[in-house]
């Protein structure tokens, strides 16, 4: 029977345990920080709209004098 080398095998485990932890961490933060880019893209275009929406809607008033 063969002798189990613990050290290896808590070394292997570990690996493996923290491994797909870690990759998962890392997507979750890369997942995090696109949704903040995505929601600034969005913020900056709503502003941009709001901006002609009022530049044309003031052209448009009638004049008043």
């Amino acid at each position: 029977m063969y002798a189990i080398h613990w050290p290896n095998v808590i070394l292997f485990a570990l690996l493996f345990l923290a491994f797909p932890i870690y990759v998962v961490y890392r997507l979750q933060t890369i997942s995090r920080k696109l949704s903040r880019i995505e929601q600034q893209l969005l913020d900056q275009k709503r502003a941009e709209l709001k901006a002609d929406n009022a530049r044309i809607a003031k052209s448009q008033e009638p004049p008043t004098a």
